[in-house]
C-alpha cells in the first residue's frame, strides 16, 4: 500500500513538473492550509532557501491565524505557499512566499500573490511585508506597499569569551517572561508592536528551548511596606531555537523580540540572551535602522552583516502605534 502511494505521488509530481515546464496544461490552485504541520511544510521550504525559520515557529504563527496561511498547488501537487497573518481587524502581516525550485520563473509567485490578497478578510486592512531590495518595486507595483523602514540581520557566533555587563551595570532585574503576570507581558508587548496578539504570544514564549526574559524594576511605597511592592515591566527579550540549513546537525539561535524602553534595558537583555548561545554555534538577530541605539549595540558587538530588507506598508508606517525605537530585536521577518 506505502510503495502504491508513493508511486502515485511520484506521478503526480512528474505530471506537475511536466505541465510547468511545456506539457498538457497544469491545474493551479491555491488553497487555504488547514493544519500546524502544512505550516511547518512552508517553513521547510524557507529552511531550504535559508531563511533561518525557528525550529518551533510553525505552531506560534498558526496560534495567530490559523486562516492566514495558503498552499499553491499543480495538478494537486504543493509548489509554493504565502501567509497573510491577520492581527485584530486593521492590519496582516505577509511572509512565506516561497516557490519550488521547478517551478520558479512562470509566475506562480505573482498568481499566489494576486490570489490570497482578494482572500475574506484581508480588504481594508493595512498590509506589511519585509522586501529584498531587490523586490521592493514588484512589490510596490503588485501590493501598493511603501517603505517604511529599513532592517538589518547580523550574526555572531557564541564564544567562551562573552562576559556581559557587571551586575552593578544591570538598570533592571531579570526574570523568566512565565513568572511575570502575562496581561501586563501582553501590554507592553501591544505597546511597541502596535496591535494585541495574544495567542501568538503565550505560543512564542513556550516553545521548547525558547529562552524569554522580561526585565522589571520593583517600587515600594516604603521600606517597611513589603506588600506595597509593584513590579513594572520595563522590556523583555527572546531567544530561541533555528534551523541554520539542512547540512548542520547543531541548531542555531535566533533572537527575537528585543522590546526596551530604554538602550540600557535592550543592551543587558541582548546581553543576556547572547550568553546563552553555546560555544561556536551562531546567532541572528534583525535590528530596525531607525533605532541607532540598536544598530550601536549591533556594531559594538562584533556582530557580521548578513542582508538588508525594507519593511514596507500600505497604510502609513505599520500597526497604530508602532514603537521602533523601542525594538532593539525584530520578532521575525515573517510574520511582523
Amino acid at each position: 500500500m506505502a510503495a502504491q502511494v508513493f508511486r502515485s505521488f511520484i506521478a503526480r509530481m512528474a505530471k506537475a513538473t511536466n505541465s510547468a515546464m511545456g506539457g498538457n496544461p497544469a491545474s493551479f490552485r491555491v488553497r487555504q492550509v488547514t493544519s500546524v504541520s502544512e505550516v511547518s511544510l512552508l517553513l521547510e521550504w524557507v529552511a531550504a532557501a535559508r531563511g533561518l525559520p525557528g525550529v518551533y515557529d510553525a505552531e506560534s504563527f498558526y496560534r495567530q491565524d490559523p486562516t492566514g496561511f495558503y498552499l499553491a498547488e499543480v495538478d494537486g501537487v504543493p509548489i509554493g505557499g504565502i501567509s497573510w497573518v491577520k492581527y485584530g481587524e486593521n492590519f496582516a502581516f505577509g511572509g512565506h512566499l516561497v516557490i519550488k525550485p521547478a517551478f520558479r520563473g512562470k509566475g506562480y509567485a505573482r498568481r499566489i500573490l494576486e490570489a490570497t490578497l482578494e482572500a475574506p478578510g484581508m480588504s481594508n486592512r493595512n498590509i506589511g511585508i519585509d522586501s529584498q531590495p531587490h523586490l521592493q518595486d514588484t512589490y510596490k507595483r503588485i501590493i501598493g506597499v511603501q517603505s517604511a523602514w529599513k532592517n538589518s540581520r547580523f550574526r555572531g557566533v557564541g564564544t567562551d569569551s562573552f562576559k556581559g555587563v557587571e551586575r552593578e551595570d544591570n538598570p533592571v532585574d531579570l526574570v523568566s517572561a512565565k513568572e511575570v503576570d502575562f496581561e501586563h507581558l501582553c501590554v507592553f508587548d501591544t505597546s511597541v508592536f502596535g496591535t494585541p496578539r495574544p495567542a501568538f504570544l503565550k505560543s512564542w514564549i513556550s516553545q521548547p528551548g525558547m529562552v524569554a526574559l522580561a526585565a522589571v524594576t520593583t517600587t515600594t511605597a516604603s521600606e517597611d511596606d513589603e506588600c506595597s511592592k509593584q513590579t513594572k515591566i520595563v522590556g523583555y527579550g527572546c531567544i530561541r531555537l533555528c534551523v541554520e540549513s539542512y547540512n548542520d546537525v547543531n541548531f542555531s539561535r535566533k533572537i527575537g523580540p528585543i522590546f526596551a524602553e530604554s538602550a540600557a534595558v535592550g543592551s543587558q537583555l541582548y546581553t543576556a540572551l547572547v550568553s546563552t548561545v553555546p560555544l561556536g554555534i551562531p546567532f541572528y538577530i534583525e535590528v530596525p535602522h531607525t533605532n541607532e541605539n540598536a544598530m550601536e549595540i549591533a556594531r559594538e558587538s562584533g556582530l557580521e552583516l548578513v542582508f538588508e530588507t525594507a519593511r514596507m506598508f500600505t497604510k502609513g508606517s505599520g500597526p497604530g502605534g508602532v514603537k521602533c525605537s523601542m525594538i532593539y530585536g525584530l520578532t521575525t521577518l515573517i510574520v511582523g
